[in-house]
């Protein structure tokens, strides 16, 4: 059995209840409608919120639909930045930021403490981060930065939460938090700093944008809610990825895992889980030294 984090491929094309990752693109179908759409929204707009709901995709729609098809934008060079607030969204940023330098050990963790001196010196500290990194300076092109799990701000400022916290770390946290933000915005306002900025959003926590100055009007000028998706993209999804793993399905099976998660809140992991036991399953049938097609069926 693949391990939990392996990305798709000939093995394995399913990754069950994880997100698609950006090593899991070639395996990642059914959205090309709603990337047409989100392509334009992000070359148009500096900040762009992806909402939706939990496990409607919106972590694969950009991990592993977004950035590739960036990637593949001849006259332009995309670079990117992947990070989740955590416990500590600046330093976070930071660690982010020190990828782009390209040093590895000691070295990057130093890239790290000087980045996060200086973005939590300043509301401008992401340019000024950013003209630190000599390379940067060397080509032309934009910038992506990618909040996954943009909610995590909220807890970590402990908005709404019945945890109690130490007056003290509250206000620290509502401190960082309020910088964290004020960080991005400013970096999309300025017209010199080629930055494209996307957050993804739990749609339950929308309301807590409203918390941060500046945050409801950026998240309101340009968002994108994710859709479920048709029992096309879904059929998509299915039989072009066993296709492409070189694997056979019975139509059948096609049905009964379409008709099953036609008004599932959780479609998509959930079909992604049960298509990977499939999978798993067709494999042990295969007969040892025999070169045959994985074949799913009930």
């Amino acid at each position: 059995m693949r391990s939990w984090g392996a990305p798709a491929g000939s093995d394995q094309p399913f990754v069950g209840l994880r997100p698609f990752r950006y090593g899991d693109r070639k395996y990642f179908f059914g959205r090309n409608d709603e990337l047409d759409v989100l392509e334009l929204q992000v070359k148009q707009n500096r900040f762009v919120a992806i909402i939706g709901r939990a496990g409607c995709g919106k972590s694969s729609l950009i991990g592993a639909g977004l950035r590739p098809r960036l990637e593949r934008v001849a006259d332009h060079r995309w670079r990117w930045i992947e990070m989740r607030p955590g416990e500590a969204p600046i330093r976070e940023l930071a660690c982010g930021l020190a990828g782009l330098a390209g040093e590895t050990g000691n070295l990057s963790e130093a890239w790290v403490d000087r980045f996060e001196l200086v973005l939590t010196k300043s509301s401008f500290g992401f340019g000024e981060a950013l003209a630190l990194i000599p390379t940067l300076g060397e080509s032309e092109g934009s910038l992506v930065l990618f909040v996954d799990q943009f909610e995590e701000l909220f807890r970590f400022a402990n908005l709404g939460s019945k945890a109690s916290l130490d007056p003290a770390t509250a206000a620290e946290r509502r401190d960082e938090a309020t910088k964290f933000v004020r960080l991005l915005l400013t970096a999309t306002k300025s017209p010199r700093l080629p930055i494209h900025i996307i957050v993804s959003i739990r749609s339950e926590f929308i309301g807590d944008c409203a918390r941060f100055h500046g945050l409801p009007e950026a998240v309101s000028r340009s968002q994108f809610l994710v859709p479920d998706m048709t029992r096309d993209q879904r059929e998509d999804v299915i039989r072009r990825s066993v296709q492409l793993a070189g694997g056979q399905i019975d139509p059948g099976l096609v049905q009964c895992a379409l008709n099953d998660t036609n008004d599932d809140p959780d479609q998509l992991p959930n079909l992604q889980r049960a298509l990977m036991r499939y999978w798993e399953r067709a494999l042990h049938r295969g007969k040892p030294g025999r070169e045959s097609p994985p074949a799913l069926h009930n």
